[in-house]
């Protein structure tokens, strides 16, 4: 199977067209995702409190997530994580989105953020997911992988798509010279994070029950 990217513009055609109502963005570290996180939910119309940028979910159990998915309507989430268990947040009204970036790009910029302090790991972590797929040829990098992991899950979701990075980059906003930038975020286009994600207490219980049953385990598979 070969990956049939999509355009912006195109997107946002397949998303008026099936009458959806959220979008998921999953994507890879350094692979632009703050940038298209506000670019496409703009584009898309999206009210700015309902736009969830990958903070929100940082290191939380994949039951959160899924839980925000059902509860939830007219939003634009973005996750940089979940990667084993993204198929288990399909939903009948959600598009669902892979951001593809030149996996040589998302490289160059690990090695970028390793000269100028700012390097979080991203590397060792999406390796570690390697051992649930030991289909894929384990001597790739990650992004490559990263990418062909998505390959064999999209087929799993009622609606889905794979988002061109590139076709970004005639966006109005798009910056094509990012030398002088030196910080973790590769844009100076704030995302709201002040927008707020409630659960009842039932809920909030769940999750901690979740989180520290699996912790023991110490798998990657849930975060």
């Amino acid at each position: 199977m070969v990956l049939n990217l999509k355009s912006y513009k195109e997107v946002k055609n397949y998303f008026v067209k099936n009458k959806l109502k959220n979008v998921v963005l999953f994507s890879q570290a350094r692979s632009g995702s703050t940038f298209v996180t506000k670019a496409l939910s703009e584009y898309l119309e999206f009210d700015q409190n309902k736009i969830f940028p990958e903070e929100y979910f940082i290191g939380k159990h994949y039951s959160y997530l899924k839980f925000f998915i059902k509860k939830n309507n007219n939003f634009f989430c973005n996750t940089n994580e979940f990667v084993y268990r993204r198929t288990k947040f399909n939903n009948k009204n959600t598009l669902f989105l892979y951001l593809h970036r030149n996996p040589e790009e998302i490289l160059r910029s690990y090695e970028k953020a390793k000269k100028n302090n700012y390097y979080l790991g991203w590397n060792e972590l999406y390796e570690r997911y390697k051992k649930f797929y030991p289909e894929i040829d384990q001597n790739l990098d990650v992004c490559n992988f990263n990418h062909l992991i998505w390959e064999k899950q999209i087929k799993y979701f009622e609606h889905a798509l794979t988002l061109s990075f590139d076709s970004f980059k005639n966006h109005k906003d798009f910056l094509e010279d990012r030398s002088e930038i030196k910080t973790l975020k590769q844009t100076n286009s704030k995302l709201n994070m002040k927008n707020k994600i409630n659960f009842n207490l039932v809920q909030k219980i769940y999750f901690f029950i979740r989180r520290k049953i699996d912790s023991r385990k110490k798998s990657l598979k849930n975060y």
